[in-house]
């Protein structure tokens, strides 16, 4: 009979799988995204890393030295930092205990500066009614003019990026608590909007800056960048940055995630930045992953190599883009330059300005060659956009999306929810809503009956986009022949 066995037996790669399923619903953030995309931190000490023992991954940790040596590189494997003394006293604690070396990920949460000359007054009036709301906010503005004078924060960030050895991902988030929501909710109601305000603009250039600077200090390389909320202002202090200098940070990162956040329209000064984003895109070489993103209520207007500039990324394996007014024959150029490598496609609140989209279709599902997930989330053309959309005052996609794409023949085999109750895109047995009232039905399994539809099937009429026929587009353009031949198997 063989001899029991114990926990202790198995392997440490093991044991930390397991690991990996036990904490898989653990790790919760201490905030969350408002309707506007801002990080709203839930009070106001709210932090990403806890010291003690008030996690199961810290008791794990205490079990015995094996356990404290498995769990410790998952324990700060992230690390959230703010912009304010108490963020960066975190950070200074976390170098003292020889921990950075573990830091995979770091989350760099800025709030907007506060601007104006009536910052004082308006606090004392805020003092009136809310004497502890008034004190807080005293103490954050002292406390951002003590970081930005002393420079204490960008030599912070260059010890911690030094620090951080295995540092794969830096992402920078805009932070409003309930404090900030209040005092914006105090001026508005007391009409004070011009002696007071919160900056964002001058807030994100120092982060993006400062970041730049340490990156460029570090050994790190094969960067992920994600901005959900990038000032145009802050990009445009880039412009300042020597050649060398830009191409150097280029070259480390291997992933670009950014969003444009503006008020206003921003193609005069995204026409600016072209040079910047030439520069850039020349270096960086090692990119997988692109995604620039624009406000879509306020889509972009401007040539796409105005940003591009006609690269040809040979890693590239993801490309998306966000709220921009484009020509069909604008996205076919890009597709073809990566029609070998390019796997995931995301066209999402772009609006055609010429062309139509059944010749990016055709071009998506005959000459892809490894193209598995396409994403044409509120995609329309741009006549229709700005006569009914914005006309009408509809509230439409603004935030970029998020998680996994749902594969879209599960659409078109009917398996997934429909996207309206009124206008389901496929029936039950998979034919598309569009054509139910066919002479000749569509017949055989969903996917021979979608690989049968032409073209002309699409229902594109060169004016308007359907949500519905968007995702029948989608799991038109993956039943191509293109999947068949790079899964090795022969179209019928």
């Amino acid at each position: 009979m063989d001899p029991p066995r114990h926990i202790h037996d198995l392997a440490d790669e093991l044991l930390s799988e397991i690991l990996t399923f036990l904490l898989a619903d653990a790790r919760t953030t201490n905030g969350k995204i408002s309707e506007n995309g801002h990080y709203l931190a839930v009070g106001t000490d709210a932090t990403a890393i806890g010291f003690g023992e008030a996690s199961d991954l810290d008791r794990f940790r205490l079990v015995c030295q094996r356990f404290m040596r498995i769990g410790t590189p998952r324990k700060f494997s992230r690390f959230t930092l703010r912009f304010s003394e108490d963020g960066f006293q975190r950070l200074e604690e976390l170098l003292d205990m020889q921990l950075a070396c573990y830091v995979r990920t770091v989350t760099y949460m800025v709030r907007p500066f506060y601007q104006g000359s009536g910052c004082a007054r308006i606090l004392r009036m805020l003092g009136s009614e809310n004497p502890t709301l008034s004190q807080l906010h005293a103490r954050r503005i002292q406390e951002q003019n003590t970081l930005v004078e002393t420079g204490y924060d960008l030599s912070r960030l260059r010890l911690a990026i030094a620090a951080f050895s295995s540092l794969q991902e830096i992402k920078l988030l805009r932070l409003q608590d309930e404090a900030d929501e209040s005092l914006i909710d105090f001026i508005r109601d007391h009409a004070l909007d011009g002696p007071m305000w919160f900056d964002w603009e001058s807030a994100c250039s120092r982060a993006v800056t400062n970041l730049g600077i340490a990156l460029l200090d570090s050994q790190c390389s094969s960067i992920r960048f994600i901005g959900p909320q990038i000032s145009p202002e802050a990009t445009l202090q880039l412009l300042r940055a020597p050649s060398n200098t830009l191409a150097a940070m280029g070259g480390r990162l291997t992933s670009l995630d950014i969003n444009f956040h503006s008020t206003t329209n921003i193609t005069a000064t995204m026409a600016d930045l072209s040079g910047v984003f030439h520069r850039f895109f020349m270096a960086a070489k090692n990119l997988i992953a692109i995604h620039i993103g624009f406000p879509s209520k306020m889509p972009l207007d401007l040539e796409l190599e105005r940003l591009f500039h006609d690269v040809r990324w040979k890693t590239l394996r993801t490309l998306s883009i966000q709220g921009w007014r484009l020509d069909a024959d604008e996205i076919i150029a890009l597709v073809r330059r990566h029609r070998r490598q390019l796997r995931v496609f995301r066209l999402v609140g772009v609006y055609l300005r010429a062309g139509r989209w059944r010749d990016v279709l055709s071009v998506l599902r005959e000459e892809m060659e490894q193209l598995e997930r396409l994403d044409l989330r509120e995609i329309d053309y741009s006549a229709h956009f700005d006569t009914v959309v914005i006309a009408s005052g509809v509230e439409v996609f603004e935030n970029p999306p998020t998680g996994p794409l749902p594969h879209p023949l599960t659409v078109a085999a009917g398996t997934s929810p429909p996207l309206s109750q009124s206008a389901p895109a496929v029936g039950p047995d998979g034919t598309p809503a569009l054509f139910r009232g066919r002479r000749t039905p569509l017949k055989g399994t969903p996917t021979q009956k979608l690989r049968s539809m032409s073209l002309d099937d699409l229902g594109d009429n060169g004016a308007c986009v359907q949500s519905d026929q968007a995702r029948l587009w989608e799991a038109w353009v993956l039943s191509g022949p293109q999947r068949d031949m790079h899964n090795g198997h022969t179209p019928r």
